[in-house]
């Protein structure tokens, strides 16, 4: 077998080995678990008292859900779902009426989504209004939603020439929409987060005595002077971290979109992305996002992986590789940067953890380079791709010029 094959697997064999890495990975796999199935544990209490359960709620809006899937929002069903609402006799707490439950909450996503339209900044969209929606309000539904995404637009501080393609790029969303049951992905969308995190952290763990255990066991001084040392062994650990980072976050992925298509259903995968967002400007479908979403997390993880094995090279402590890793990882949930500041905020974006956030993968704020426009689901995970292969050779001068004492 080829020396360099040998040492990758002697590698693999020294990260997994321990009974403390199979435990972390337990632990991960249970929280990745808890994280998916966490939303259908409770029950919802209207007056104090236990209305339904949370997955019950979940079993009734599914079959709802699934008896207006293929229809077009359009006219004649905002107009259904308005009906439907204006039954409900004035309340505070609707939900527990009969005619609630009874007439309206079938239509109840048809509400949500017309209320993201119709709400403007100095007017909110209530229930009384939808009740009494007229046949002209809810013919302009897509006019309005234009109207409004070339406000919101227009406001940005991209350049011209990003505005231009981000209102070329709605003009290719299919109207009208086509409603279906995307519960499944929307969760996904939601958890991919958390996955995300447990991912990478798991990987930092991983990667953090790639290099410093060496140092810490002494290892170092043999590796360092033997044949292989400072070539074919160190693209070796390289290679090992990368494909275990890869590994990781696929398995992570998988599990967490299979567990949401298996507990919510594998509706609703050719649904444009508007009826989950609908002042998205993308042309895409939801399973279309969720491959995007998949392979910004996935290009994270290498990006945590390049640093983690960066400063495993320079360091001797592993504990403080994982230490300054959690810290990449951990502080950008503390940061907030508004829209705004256009520049900083795409800088901020490109940090390992909120490179999984949905929001950021879907943003219309554009990445905007001489001649060129891309789009963020686009530019995080080439970034998350370059910014991993220029850290490699300053992780490989780093073992190899190691001061052996």
């Amino acid at each position: 077998m080829n020396p360099f094959w040998r040492i990758v697997g002697f590698e693999y064999r020294k990260m997994f080995h321990k009974k403390s890495m199979i435990l972390g990975l337990v632990l991960a796999f249970i929280l990745s678990l808890i994280n998916g199935w966490g939303i259908l544990i409770g029950n919802y209490y209207i007056n104090g008292e236990v209305f339904e359960s949370h997955y019950d709620a979940m079993i009734k809006d599914r079959a709802y859900a699934r008896s207006l899937a293929g229809r077009p929002v359009n006219t004649e069903l905002i107009l259904a779902a308005s009906q439907a609402y204006a039954q409900i006799p004035g309340s505070a707490q609707y939900q527990n009426t009969e005619a609630y439950q009874t007439f309206a909450r079938p239509y109840s996503e048809i509400y949500s989504l017309t209320r993201t339209i119709y709400n403007t900044e100095s007017r909110r969209f209530n229930m009384e209004d939808f009740q009494k929606l007229t046949d002209k309000q809810a013919g302009d539904f897509y006019s309005i939603r234009e109207e409004r995404m070339v406000q919101v637009v227009e406001q940005t501080r991209m350049s011209e020439k990003a505005k231009k393609e981000v209102l070329a790029l709605d003009n290719r969303v299919q109207t009208p929409f086509i409603y279906s049951y995307i519960d499944g992905y929307t969760r996904f969308f939601t958890m991919m987060y958390i996955t995300g995190l447990i991912a990478a952290f798991f990987t930092a763990v991983c990667m953090a005595p790639l290099f410093s255990g060496e140092y810490a066991c002494r290892a170092d001084q043999l590796i360092l002077t033997s044949k292989h040392g400072k070539g074919q062994l160190i693209g070796a650990k390289l290679f090992t971290g990368f494909t275990a980072a890869s590994g990781l976050a696929i398995t992570f992925t998988l599990i967490s979109y299979l567990q949401c298509m298996l507990t919510f259903g594998f509706d609703g995968g050719n649904t444009p992305l508007q009826l989950y967002m609908p002042m998205c400007s993308y042309p895409l479908t939801m399973g279309q996002t969720a491959v995007l979403l998949s392979a910004s997390v996935l290009c994270a993880c290498l990006f945590t992986a390049a640093v983690t094995m960066l400063l495993s090279a320079r360091f001797r402590s592993p504990f403080a590789v994982i230490v300054l890793a959690g810290l990449l990882l951990l502080a950008p949930m503390f940061v907030t940067v508004s829209e705004a500041n256009t520049l900083l905020y795409n800088l901020v974006r490109l940090l390992p953890t909120n490179m999984m956030v949905f929001k950021n993968v879907t943003s219309m704020i554009q990445y905007e380079l001489p001649g060129l426009v891309l789009r963020p689901y686009v530019f995080l995970p080439l970034f998350g791709v370059l910014a991993s292969v220029l850290l490699i050779p300053r992780t490989f001068r780093s073992f190899r010029n190691h001061q052996i004492t």
